[in-house]
This record gives C-alpha cells, structure tokens and sequence, in this order.
C-alpha cells in the first residue's frame, strides 16, 4: 500500500487524517473490531471499505507526514500510487536529469512500471509540528528487490 499523506495513531490504530474547524477526522480501513472503538462507517456506497472517527488534538498519540518512495534502475522516484502491480513514479531531480525528462507545460514526467522492476521502496516519515512524532523516519517496504 502506498502512503502519501498525514497519518496518526489513535488507540494504537494507525489512520490518515486532517484538521477541521472543531476536530482532526481519522480515516482508515473497515474492520468490525474499530466500531468498538467509536469509529463509524461511511454512509457512501464508495467509501464502503473505510470507517472513520472525530477526535480533538488529545486523542492523537502520535502523527508523522508520510511520503513513499522508490529505487527504479538505481534512481529514486516519489511513488504515486499502484494498481495490479503496476507503480506510477514521479522522477526526482537526478532522475529527470538521467532521464532528461523534465517538466513542460502541460506535462509532468510520470512512469508506469511494474513491481519486479522496483529494488527498493520505502516510507519517509517526518515529524508534524505540536504533535508527537514516534515513528521510524525510515521504514523499507521492499529491500534489494525483497
């Protein structure tokens, strides 16, 4: 699973999350034991699979800024996101100079490439400001093609 964005722990379940005027939603997979703990099902037929929950700055026990990124042909790439297998990469600086393909008007370089050609991929994960950060900064989701 590719993760770009804010996340935060609340009752030891990790969620995405974001700042209203009154509280911080967090949103995260369905799973009937999270109902137990005062999450709630999304009334949109597309957002079956998700439950989320409102809670104030205190209820938040850690957050970080996640952003996951990748080795492909030994540069690394920002990870987009995956279907079926197939990543979609955005290329840093050395790889759009290696590559010499930059960003044009109208156009943003992006590449689809399949999971076996990815060597490495890997979660950044930097502190919030006000908030707790006790997390990894690094965490590797794949590791010389592991």
């Amino acid at each position: 699973m590719v993760r770009n964005d804010l996340f935060a722990k609340h009752m030891e379940v990790d969620c995405r999350f974001w700042k209203t005027d009154k509280f911080y939603v967090l949103q995260t997979d369905y799973h009937i034991e999270l109902l137990d703990k005062g999450f709630k099902r999304y009334d949109e037929i597309n957002l079956k699979d998700k439950v989320y929950k409102e809670v104030t700055f205190d209820a938040i026990e850690s957050a970080a800024d996640v952003s996951t990124f990748c080795t492909y042909k030994g540069l690394k790439f920002f990870v987009e996101n995956t279907s079926n297998r197939k990543y979609t990469l955005r290329p840093l600086e050395e790889a759009m100079s290696y590559f010499k393909d930059f960003p044009k008007h109208g156009y943003d370089p992006m590449y689809e490439i399949q999971e076996n050609e990815i060597e490495e991929i890997w979660e950044e994960r930097k502190p919030i400001e006000e908030f707790i950060f006790d997390a990894e900064p690094i965490v590797f989701l794949k590791k010389n093609k592991v």
